[in-house]
């Protein structure tokens, strides 16, 4: 159930609350320092006694859908934490991208054995697995193909595109 900033701000206190204690110092939510982002809030924290300094007091975020609480980190900027979160619901470990490569449809005249050869050789299927693929494509079905990196989706779309397959590409993250 959605919640809204007055509920964030409540459950957020209490995970301050809940943190002081295992820490053994008192700790304060620092409600100037409360970022809003469309997944929900980012609170941070640290001591009461101004004097005094918490190891690993990282912020963390209460997500607007359920009020859930997801520690973000201290070992990297509090950017990427968010970036990852605000791609697959987690601070960490931070989302990865998958280029992908989708072969949306054909062109008339097709070249099918290329294409299957294409799709082996960037993919590393194997000919029964590559042959369905373009067999897929033929038969108006999408098919998406993964890589680890932009140039290599970016290269593989060339290459399908001169053998007469209209693609398109996304980046998706997992």
């Amino acid at each position: 159930m959605p919640i809204d900033f007055a509920a964030a701000r409540h459950i957020a206190r209490g995970e301050v609350a809940d943190r002081s204690g295992e820490a053994g110092l008192e700790a304060v939510l620092l409600e100037d320092l409360t970022l809003e982002r469309d997944f929900g809030w980012v609170f941070f924290y640290g001591p009461k006694d101004i004097s005094l300094t918490i190891a690993g007091n990282a912020p963390f975020i209460v997500d607007r859908s359920d009020g859930s609480i997801h520690t973000t980190g201290t070992a990297y900027p509090t950017k990427l934490y968010l970036d990852s979160y605000a791609r697959v619901r987690r601070p960490y470990p931070f989302a990865v991208p998958d280029h992908i490569v989708v072969l949306a449809h054909s062109r008339p005249g097709l070249l099918k054995i290329s294409l299957t050869k294409a799709i082996r050789h960037a993919t590393g299927k194997g000919l029964a697995e590559a042959k369905n693929c373009t067999d897929s494509l033929l038969a108006g079905r999408h098919v998406d193909i993964s890589f680890a990196s932009a140039q290599d989706a970016e290269k593989f779309r060339a290459q399908a595109e001169s053998l007469g397959a209209l693609t398109r590409s996304e980046t998706r993250y997992h």
